[in-house]
Parts: C-alpha cells; structure tokens; sequence
C-alpha cells in the first residue's frame, strides 16, 4: 500500500463525503476510458475491472467515502443492524452454493448487450437444486438483493445472472474459495467467543474456534476428509491469484543476483511457488522442504532437475547450510508467536554456516501501520487476520510484530529490508548480523 497519511481523511460531513466520492468517481471514470478498459456493469459479462496498482489507489479511498456516506445518511442503529443481521445473508450464500444454485441459469451464449436474457424459473432452479420451491425463492430473492441473481422485470420468480453469480458459475477455484468459507470456516467462526470463554488468554491451534467447532485441528480435519481437502488446495490457488503475491514475490528481490546458488524453499508444499522461480530465474536452484505427505506425495516436478524435495520438519534445525536464500513463505501467519519464533530460530544456526547476509526472506501479509492505508484495504487485511486466529489461533503481523517476533528468536536477527504490494502482502528481507563479517 502506498497512502500517505491522508489515507483517512478528516473531513466526514454529508457534503464533504459527496464532493470526494464525485471526484474519485470522475478520475476512477477517466482512468478506465484512457487506458481503453471497460466500464463495470452488473450485467453478467460486464462486472471485471482492472487489476492494476493505479485502479486499487482510486478505489480504496472511493469505498472508504462511499462507506462513510452511506454509515452517515443511515445513522448507527441501522448500520449496526445491518452489520449484525449479516448471518442470514451468508446463511442464503451457504445454501445456494451448496445446492449450486448458480448452476442452475444459464449463461449468456454470446457476449453482447443485444442477447437474449437467460434465465430461468424457481420451480426449474428448486427442481435441478433438489429442494422445495419456497425456500428457492426466497434464497434467490436474498441474494438478489446483493446483486447476485436478478429477478427478471415483469416476471416473477424468474431469475438471471449478474456479474456476481455469473463469476461463481464461470470460475470454479473462486467457486472454491466461496464454497470452503460458507461451509467450514463459517460453522468455525461462529465458536470464536466460545473458545475465547474457554480460553481467555492464549491461542494457538489447540485453543482456536476451528477445534472448538470440529474437535481436531485444521490439518487434522483436512487430512481426514480428502474431498474438501481438495477444495481447500483449489481454493488456495484462487487465493494466490487474487492477491496477485506470486507474480510480486518474482519482482519484490532481486533472484538473479544469487546467480546459480540455492535456495531454499521452507514449508513449501507442493513446490510450486519455486517451480514458478525457476522458470523465471534458469540459473538458479530450489529444495522444497515440507513435513507433509500429503504435501510431498502432490509434489509438482515439472520435470525440472533444478527443484528438488526434502521431508522437514521446520521446528527442527535447518539441515541445508550451503544456501544462497531461504524462503519463509506464508508459514509464520499459520503459527502462534511462540510457534512462529521457534521455526525462525531453527534457521538460525544454518544462517551461521552459510555465507554472511544469507538473505532469510519472509513472505507474508504486512499489517498497516495506523493511518498508512485506507479502511477499506484495512478490513480486508483484518479480516485475513480474523481467518488466522479462528482456523489457527494464529495471527498476520505488522512490521513491529515482525521485528519483535525476529529479535525474539535471535538477537543478532535484523530486518534490512521490507517490500509491500498494493494487497499488503510483503516480502520481509531479514540478515543475521555475525561480529566481524
């Protein structure tokens, strides 16, 4: 993120909101006609907008407004009842994603405006969905008024695709995505003050709302019930393209300096993240370490000889010491700080025997600063956050909870350098400080 301090503006009178709103419209607007993308529209092909830096600068001060207004105009009573009769909205999400409801309409056969509408009645969606007509109808007229489906004018119970529900029909990893939130992390997050009742003042993987719910551990769960675990790999994949963090972790430090050296790839899972490296950087070399066998039966060798896999264990000592670089990516945000401390200790006396400023690079979501990001950006990192502490009972990190969580492990440790994308996620570069190198 790359606000400055005026990233929440002080001025939050009706009038002063409707004047930022016009003039972050009128450039969002002229940004999308000047580099010849299309204007977003809630038609079922028309909903995509840019995925770009300049688009995400003019949006996220746009919704902070635009939230801000509409929080104004409905005063707190009506905002807070919004908020906390969301449950039924996800609860009218959750049955239709899981009876596929957004299966059930057709898509349009051509893009153009000039098509005809596809659609389709409740008694053939209830039908196909295998459920009663009354209660399809009144989960389509819900999310209709979201803006997902639409009922057709002039005739009722007949339904439509929107940008929204036309995404969740086209796109099956976000399908994924949606469908693994509505059903496991939801029924999790609903035991969030029950474990908090049971434990008030520690959380980690025994003590979060997903054992609570399940009575096992997120891991444990996923390797008990193959199928979801397939949806949960497919919808990390969805996840690693929204936040667009691959393609920014080939840009944020510079590979090709490490010329033909290795690097060492902690916690990597399935590899592909350094399959995706070594394409790009030829010259150098990876070992995938991961303690799963899952993970490693899924092992992605892409008939590359330069990426290579290792069985470890990362709260035990780091067995590789000739490396060039060892990457630490999204593994510390699944962990409690204590967890998280030890797994950067462990690296600790391979940094040693390795070359002096061995980069040690941690690759994950960097919490914002108060006042450096919009509240917009903010919430979404927060709620990334929430996902930690009820699958995990772990947590993301700010930049000083990095720093602390790295001087904790070992005191020599120092962070040299920190890389952010516009999605918050970081590239954190850490150096072990050895007297006389």
């Amino acid at each position: 993120m790359s606000h400055s301090v005026n990233a929440r503006e002080k001025d939050t009178s009706i009038a002063a909101l409707a004047e930022r709103i016009f003039s972050l419209s009128s450039q969002l607007s002229s940004y999308l006609a000047s580099n010849s993308f299309p204007e977003p529209k809630f038609s079922p092909d028309g909903g995509s907008v840019p995925e770009t830096p300049e688009y995400d600068a003019l949006r996220a001060p746009l919704n902070d407004a635009a939230l801000d207004l509409l929080r104004l105009v409905n005063g707190p009573k009506s905002s807070l009842r919004e908020f906390f009769f969301s449950q039924y909205d996800l609860a009218s999400l959750q049955i239709a994603l899981d009876r596929r409801l957004f299966d059930h309409i057709p898509l349009p056969s051509v893009s153009s405006e000039d098509a005809a509408v596809q659609s389709a009645g409740i008694a053939e969606i209830a039908e196909k969905a295998g459920m009663d007509e009354d209660r399809t109808g009144r989960v389509m007229k819900m999310l209709a008024t979201r803006r997902i489906f639409e009922e057709v004018d002039g005739e009722p119970g007949n339904f439509t695709h929107t940008a929204s529900s036309a995404c969740l029909a086209r796109d099956a990893d976000f399908y994924a995505t949606a469908d693994m939130q509505m059903d496991d992390m939801l029924r999790a997050a609903s035991e969030s003050s029950a474990v908090v009742s049971r434990s008030p003042f520690a959380s980690d993987a025994s003590k979060s709302a997903f054992h609570e719910r399940f009575g096992v551990s997120m891991y444990q769960y996923y390797e008990q019930r193959p199928e979801k675990a397939r949806r949960f790999t497919q919808a990390m994949s969805s996840w690693s393209k929204l936040d667009r963090s691959i393609e920014e972790l080939h840009t944020s430090f510079p590979w090709a300096s490490l010329n033909d050296g290795k690097v060492v790839d902690i916690g990597g899972g399935n590899g592909h993240i350094s399959i995706g490296l070594a394409r790009k950087f030829p010259s150098l070399r990876f070992v995938v370490q991961d303690i799963s066998p899952q993970m490693m039966s899924q092992a992605q060798h892409d008939g590359n000889d330069r990426v290579t896999f290792q069985q470890h264990d990362f709260f035990e000592p780091q067995p590789v010491h000739d490396a060039s670089a060892f990457l630490l990516r999204q593994c510390l945000h699944n962990n409690s700080d204590g967890d998280a401390t030890k797994i950067i200790r462990a690296v600790v006396p391979a940094l040693e025997r390795c070359a002096p400023r061995t980069p040690l690079l941690i690759n994950e979501v960097v919490l914002p600063e108060p006042g450096t990001a919009t509240r917009f950006e903010e919430h979404q990192l927060r709620q990334v956050d929430f996902c930690m502490m009820v699958t995990l009972g772990a947590k993301q990190r700010s930049e000083g909870e990095f720093s602390k969580l790295i001087k904790e492990a070992d005191e020599r440790l120092e962070i040299v350098a920190v890389h952010r994308n516009p999605q918050g996620v970081g590239l954190i570069e850490v150096h072990l400080n050895v007297p006389g190198t």
